[in-house]
């Protein structure tokens, strides 16, 4: 009776552990819904309809440099760590991880560039790493703006104590990141001892992150010119979000609460809990539009405009995809190679 009742419990225990990750991921869409129910819908098409064409136009346009400034910075990565990758290949790889990135959660199939470089012959540990090491200075330049969404969030906040709270935890977030990414002590403390600790399967993974990063020289050339790429990667973005926010008439909301508020939901769709950031977008946008006297319509028009961003990285990157299909090896690139 006991064992049937415990073998009950590990059996509901496990379903959940499986599914626990793909419940979570729905919440984003389950809260768009929401929005969606109690939103005046001839409103929404009527915003929609209305929006400016040539700033929507010009914000897709601007797609090319974004992506050339981020493969630059990844190729830069790659070279230091002693893997070579000629522009236009890093530039289309780059824009197929945009691809992978927007059409999972947590962008988590950005990492499949590393697993095209391994079919190019590439070491795989070195280039899984070379991945993670960019979306990291992406995480950090959008984490420290997003500072700013904070405060533009502060006078919808139940009280001034609960967005100092946030902007110290976010603080020290950026504080810990940029330490473990530079000082090699605390770094390799991390990855020996603390982070296998909390999580033993990993420990393998970690050790072989610590060797690859021992090899890496992040000296403050390579830091400041890493850190310049991302702060012109990130100004591409803002400046397409911005002209969204031009083409709906959406001139009262300043331009520094444009960029805090766009930094924090890019650091938002990390999380794992949207897809393609569904729903994530319209919690921040609809208050603070609201509170510049805007509807909720329009933030949820906002919010699909961003979304045709990311569906232009979609297009873009699954078309590319045929010239750098998954799995092909090129001449040259043996299975050895790759180990």
């Amino acid at each position: 009776m006991l064992c049937s009742a415990f073998n009950i419990q590990h059996s509901t225990f496990n379903i959940m552990k499986n599914y626990l990750p793909w419940l979570l991921r729905l919440l984003g869409p389950l809260l768009l819904i929401i929005f969606l129910s109690r939103s005046n819908l001839g409103e929404l098409w009527r915003t929609m309809s209305g929006a400016a064409l040539w700033p929507i136009a010009l914000s897709l346009l601007l797609m090319p440099p974004f992506v050339i400034i981020k493969s630059w910075r990844w190729a830069r990565i790659l070279r230091e760590m002693g893997l070579q990758i000629d522009m236009p290949t890093a530039v289309a790889l780059y824009t197929v991880g945009l691809f992978y990135g927007a059409t999972t959660p947590g962008q988590a199939g950005d990492l499949l560039k590393a697993v095209y470089l391994r079919d190019r012959g590439q070491p795989l540990a070195p280039a899984m790493l070379s991945v993670v090491l960019d979306r990291l200075f992406d995480l950090l330049v959008m984490a420290a703006l997003a500072v700013l969404g904070i405060f533009a969030l502060g006078q919808l906040l139940p009280s001034r104590g609960l967005q100092t709270a946030l902007v110290v935890a976010m603080g020290l977030g950026l504080a810990v990141l940029t330490v473990l990414l530079v000082a090699h002590a605390p770094r390799q403390w991390a990855l020996t001892v603390a982070l296998p600790r909390l999580a033993p399967s990993l420990k393998a993974s970690l050790d072989r992150w610590n060797s690859e990063l021992g090899r890496l020289s992040l000296r403050p050339s390579l830091l400041a010119a890493l850190g310049l790429a991302s702060l012109g990667s990130a100004g591409f973005t803002f400046v397409r979000l911005w002209l969204l926010f031009l083409s709906l008439g959406l001139s009262a909301v300043p331009l520094y609460v444009v960029v805090g508020v766009s930094a924090l939901i890019a650091v938002l769709q990390v999380l794992p809990i949207s897809v393609g950031g569904m729903g994530v977008r319209e919690v921040v946008l609809i208050p603070v539009l609201a509170s510049y006297s805007y509807s909720a319509e329009q933030a949820i028009t906002l919010s699909a405009l961003f979304l045709l961003l990311n569906i232009e990285h979609i297009v873009v990157g699954f078309i590319v995809s045929f010239w750098y299909p998954l799995g092909a090896m090129q001449p040259g690139a043996g299975p050895g190679a790759a180990e």
